[in-house]
Parts: C-alpha cells; structure tokens; sequence
C-alpha cells in the first residue's frame, strides 16, 4: 500500500510521444500543412541565421572577451544588432555580458552554494509551493522533484536569503524559469541580482518589496504614457473604469515573461536587459497601439478580456518591436518619476496617498500572488 502511493505521488516526466517547439514548450497538434510551412521557413533562414552567429561570435569573442572592447568602439552596432534578436544559441552568455551578471559572479565565488546549502529560507514553503505553476509546459520544469524544478527552488531559495528585505513573490518564478533556460543556477542567481539591485540600469527590487512600490510607480507612469501617446483610448478606458492594474502588472512584475508567446518575450528580454525598463513601457504601448482601432470600440468586460489576450499577430516581435521603439518615452518616464515622487513626498502627500489607496487595497495588496492567474500561463 505504502509502495503504491509513493508511486502515485510522483509526477511522469515529459510525455515523449508529445511534440516540442524549438524552444521546449509541449505543442499543440499541428496540421500537416502548417509543419510543412514552418519547415519551408526554417530551411530558407537557416543561412542568414548562421551569418549572423558568425557575426556575433567576433563581436564577443571567446568567453565574451572582446565585449566590452567591441560595446565601446560600436554602441550603435550592438544596440541594433540587439534590436535585431540575439542568436538563441549565444543568448544565455549574452545576457550575462550586458546584465552586468557576469562581473558579479567572479567577484563573488562560492556566494551561491553557501546561500543553497548553509542558509535558511522563510519563503521556502512558498516556494515549493509554486514550483510546478512556473512554465508547467516547459520540458524542463515538468517532472516534479525533476532537475528543472530542483533547479528553481534553489535559485529562489538562494536569492530570498541573499534579500531578506524582498524575500520570495510568486512573479519572480518566471523570471528565474525563463533564465534557467539559458544558463546555470549560479548564473541564473547573479543575473536576477544585477537586475534587482542595479548593476547596469536602476535597481528593480521594488517590483517584489512590501506593497509592491515600484509597481505602482510604473503603473502610474503607464497611464499617463497612454493619455499622452493614446488621447482617444485613455479617454475610453477612462469611461469603461479601466486602469492599468487590471491588466499591466504583471508585464512589470515578470517583463512579459508570464502569459505572452516565448519568442516574443526572449526578444522583449534581449532588448530590456541592454536597455532596460523604459522596453517594458514601448512594448506595453505598442501592444494598445497595435489594437487601438478594436480597444475604443469595446465595453468593460471584453476591454478587459482583449487587454489580458493579445491576438496573435499583435505579438509578432517583427512587427510588434519596431511599433514599440517608434515610442520615445524617455525623458517623459523621467518627468513622470519626479511627478510621482512630488505627490508621495510634497505638501499634499495625504491627499495624493488617498487617491493611491484604492489602488493599493484592491491590487496592489495581492498582485504578487492573483495577478499572475489572471491571464492564461497554457499560452506557453
């Protein structure tokens, strides 16, 4: 009896009679003549694919050793080179290169295993018990207690040791996922620290902090960006009582790591770690442009729906990025910052805190742990 229900208790790995897409999500049943497309597609891009790894191998060098020394000579090459797509082969070291990760990690060895091994977590309950919610279509996350999922919870465990001020919020599970695709444990581990604590861009830890702050900030900035850049659809979803918390924040919280197709989300990433935040913005105001024509005309519960279900064509990244960068919203995300702040910290910050409130008590309060279940994780 004991023997059967240990058997039972543990999940079947992968199912190989199930199909794979390039990047190891399980696909769904295709037809004949779309397989017959893709093959087409594949065949005719595979030279130009390789002349562009050839291309990025000498800009990097061996390791990454020429990175640095190529970045500075050419920025405008790198910068368009990244807006292109980094080769999926090269991505998991270039991400480490311009993360600033890579620096971390030699300056610190040995920092990792004693956070696994030797230290403690409070969050570990939390964790395991979202370990199997984290890409549940992936390959490599499937088999529970499988090397995917052992993987995670120590990168996890590890980093909410490391901050105990931020500790362990469910959204950064896809962060971590999504970077174990690509790297080592050790790596993945230095790559979310260079992001939350700011080894490159601004430091991002208040995306996970108590009451979510730097949610609400970007949040706020967002709406403003799409009264500005949108007048005809702010002034809807001002009427349909739409705000962004109701379908932007988990584009913040996992950089569209969460419910949007994987290809879109490796090139939103490519670009965001090179660029940082301000992409998250583009591409969120890209996504509404995109749409616009189809978003003015709905009421409330389909808006809503449509705003947490992107058609497919909307996410095209060959489309889609180019759309995204047209946007210049830097120095508006500037302002926009130093305006926040006043309403947090002048004279009338009571006030200002109360017209926050509601967005506090009904969002922000559980985003960490409901947002992420209101959009559909089996698009991955």
């Amino acid at each position: 009896m004991d023997k059967k229900k240990e058997v039972n208790d543990i999940e079947p790995g992968p199912d190989s009679s199930r199909s794979v897409d390039r990047f190891g999500f399980i696909k769904a049943e295709q037809s004949n003549s779309q397989e017959g497309i893709l093959k087409v597609r594949s065949t005719h891009e595979r030279g130009r694919e390789e002349r562009r790894i050839r291309k990025w191998r000498k800009m990097i060098g061996a390791g990454g050793s020429d990175w640095k020394h190529y970045c500075r000579r050419n920025p405008h090459v790198v910068k368009r080179r990244i807006r292109k797509g980094i080769p999926d082969c090269l991505r998991g070291l270039v991400w480490q290169l311009i993360s600033g990760s890579r620096d971390l990690l030699l300056m610190n060895p040995g920092v990792y295993e004693t956070l696994v091994i030797y230290e403690t977590s409070t969050s570990e309950l939390e964790i395991i018990r979202d370990i199997s919610r984290t890409f549940p279509s992936h390959v490599f996350f499937q088999q529970r207690h499988g090397p995917g999922q052992r993987s995670l919870y120590n990168v996890l465990k590890a980093y909410s040791v490391y901050d105990r001020d931020v500790g362990y919020v469910q959204g950064m599970g896809f962060i971590a996922g999504l970077l174990l695709l690509y790297m080592s444990e050790e790596d993945a581990f230095w790559l979310i620290v260079a992001l939350l604590k700011g080894a490159v861009h601004a430091p991002m830890e208040g995306l996970y902090q108590a009451g979510l702050p730097l949610v609400q900030q970007y949040l706020f900035q967002f709406e403003r960006l799409v009264r500005e850049h949108m007048p005809k659809l702010g002034e809807h979803f001002i009427e349909e009582m739409i705000n962004p918390s109701m379908y932007a924040s988990q584009w913040f919280i996992t950089v569209f790591s969460y419910s949007f197709p994987f290809h879109i989300t490796l090139r939103v990433w490519d670009v965001f770690l090179y660029e940082g935040i301000k992409v998250v913005f583009q591409v969120g105001l890209a996504l509404l442009r995109f749409c616009h024509d189809d978003l003015v005309k709905l009421p409330f519960e389909e808006l809503l729906h449509s705003l947490r279900n992107f058609p497919e064509e909307a996410t095209d990244p060959d489309k889609l990025l180019p759309l995204a960068f047209s946007f210049k919203v830097l120095s508006q995300l500037e302002e926009l910052e130093k305006e926040y702040q006043k309403r947090l910290e002048g004279p009338n910050a009571n006030s200002s805190s109360k017209r926050l409130q509601p967005l506090k008590s009904r969002t922000m309060s559980r985003v960490g742990s409901q947002v992420l279940s209101n959009s559909n994780v089996g698009k991955k």
